[in-house]
């Protein structure tokens, strides 16, 4: 039985990196050498203290357990702590902070739960996919730079 994917996919492109890192693996392998400055990719392995630090942690049984949906308290208050320090921003960890795998994941959760089917969105902020896939007609706000 094959299983047809919806129509609304049809007009999404390949992710616009995934096609990046394709054209780098030819570059190299035509004999150029590439260095990778995209998504964060990082040029050096990790430290010693960190791959000590992993074994570690990994080695304890309650380390192979799912995390919570809202991340470990420990992590959320660190992250509100570091916002008050350097941003003097005051967070509620209980309740304002969530901790992500990207800031994709966090855009798109955002839009997705609040806008409804046809929404107008702003794309300055919204990814663009949503429109094509019918879940928004867009439209562009002027963003001046003291905004």
């Amino acid at each position: 039985m094959i299983i047809n994917t919806a129509k609304r996919l049809d007009s999404i492109n390949e992710y616009y990196f995934s096609k990046k890192l394709k054209e780098i693996a030819e570059m190299n392998l035509a004999g150029k050498n590439v260095i990778n400055l995209g998504i964060g990719s990082p040029d050096l392995p990790p430290s010693v203290s960190t791959v000590e630090k992993l074994i570690e942690m990994a080695q304890k049984p309650t380390s192979h357990a799912y995390s919570s949906y809202v991340g470990v308290p420990a992590l959320r208050e660190a992250m509100g702590h570091f916002y008050q320090k350097h941003y003097r921003v005051s967070l509620n960890p209980v309740n304002e902070i969530m901790p992500l795998l990207g800031s994709k994941e966090g855009i798109n959760s955002v839009e997705m739960n609040t806008m409804m089917r046809f929404d107008n969105g702003n794309t300055t902020y919204v990814y663009p996919y949503k429109f094509k896939m019918k879940v928004a007609t867009k439209f562009k706000t002027p963003i001046a730079p003291h905004q």
